[in-house]
């Protein structure tokens, strides 16, 4: 008797499944390390079925790229939906992003730390209309915050919408900064209560607007 087909809700959880196993295998062995092999290994099937997800390893990893970029969007639009005055939702965001990249941080390394292929690299490739998707999915990160920052400037003057962008990436120096150093263990070296330091910066590294703003107090 034949084996029944899958049914579409079952399909998506095995490609699910197979993204999640994907995450670790790139974690553990890098980028390059990664092969459809190990992972069909990984998920007890031959790298054959892999194929009949997925059209191969560099697909696979933009899917979990574009993941990631998409989980960190949710949590950064909750955070900016929740607050009426521009200031606490920059807040929030900053914690948002400072949350996520530390309990989350086998997406955040590839996201955003390691050197790995990006959307130029797939230019004139059949996988260039999911890197442009994958690209996409990471300026809505930018691109909010950019937003909150110019309502920022718009709300309590001197801070120049022209420059919302440079203060977006100054900010994200910071925010960065942060979370590589506290996933890497550097600031249990430098502090000795990384958490405690962590929970300060998460207001400090906003902190860098007030000068410029008609606010005298940071909450």
């Amino acid at each position: 008797m034949p084996k029944a087909s899958r049914t579409p809700e079952e399909v998506e959880l095995v490609r699910q499944a197979i993204l999640d196993a994907a995450l670790k295998l790139i974690v553990e062995d890098g980028y390059e390390g990664f092969s459809m092999r190990k992972l069909g290994r990984l998920m007890g099937m031959t790298a054959k079925t892999v194929y009949n997800y997925f059209l191969n390893k560099d697909e696979i990893y933009l899917r979990v790229l574009a993941s990631g970029f998409e989980l960190l969007y949710t949590d950064l639009l909750s955070s900016y939906q929740a607050h009426e005055d521009p200031w606490q939702k920059l807040l929030a965001m900053v914690r948002a992003y400072i949350e996520f990249g530390t309990n989350r941080p086998n997406y955040y390394d590839i996201m955003l730390t390691w050197y790995v292929p990006k959307y130029n690299d797939f230019i004139d490739t059949d996988l260039e209309p999911l890197a442009a998707a994958e690209l996409q999915a990471a300026r809505k990160n930018s691109l909010l915050f950019i937003k909150t920052i110019t309502e920022l400037g718009n709300r309590y003057g001197h801070l120049d919408p022209a420059n919302a962008r440079q203060d977006f990436i100054e900010l994200l120096v910071g925010l960065h900064g942060t979370v590589s150093l506290y996933n890497n263990t550097i600031l249990s070296y430098v502090h000795e209560h990384p958490e405690e330091i962590l929970t300060t910066l998460k207001s400090s590294l906003v902190a860098r607007f007030e000068p410029k703003l008609k606010i005298t107090k940071v909450e």
